[in-house]
Parts: structure tokens; sequence; C-alpha cells
């Protein structure tokens, strides 16, 4: 089986690059085309970013795995609306 994971960020995504991996790894029976999209800092990068996800989507026939750790809402909102499954590293760790 293979399934898409993006790492998106409004910086250079070496975070969510980094900690998506470590996940990913856990799950070696599927292969995993990675996608890493630093400096997703507007909101029509990020319209663009959820035409690239669900395309993603259609053509492995799974929702996309969306490591992220974008800070504007506005552009997590947009993100939000793809058919991706979304996991945002940021608010894990800063909300609590």
């Amino acid at each position: 089986m293979q399934r898409t994971a993006f790492f998106i960020s409004d910086g250079t995504g070496i975070t969510a690059e980094t900690l998506g991996q470590s996940l990913l790894a856990q799950f070696g029976d599927i292969t995993f085309r990675k996608v890493t999209r630093p400096y997703v800092d507007t909101l029509d990068k990020a319209r663009a970013m959820v035409q690239q996800i669900n395309a993603a989507a259609v053509q492995d026939g799974a929702r996309p795995i969306i490591f992220d750790t974008i800070v504007n809402r506005d552009i997590r909102a947009i993100l939000d609306q793809s058919n991706g499954f979304m996991i945002d590293i940021f608010s894990t760790f800063l909300s609590p």
C-alpha cells in the first residue's frame, strides 16, 4: 500500500519533517511518498496545497497524512478543508 505524507510549514519545514518521519517509521508495512512543502505562509499557497493534497488522495485512494507546523490560524483553516488527515504538531505540544 502506498500513501502520501505531507510535511507542511510556514517556515523551513525541518520540524514537521523530522517529527513526521519519526512517526511514519513505526509503519514499516506502508510505503510513504513524502512531500515537504516549506514556506506555506500565504492564503494562496495554502489553497494550492489543498489542490495538491486532494490530488494525492485521488491518486492513492487514501487520505494523505499531513504533518504541519503552521502558526497562522487562517492558513490552517484552509488546509483543514483538504481531504488529508492533519496532525498539528505545534498545538499538540504548545496548547497544554
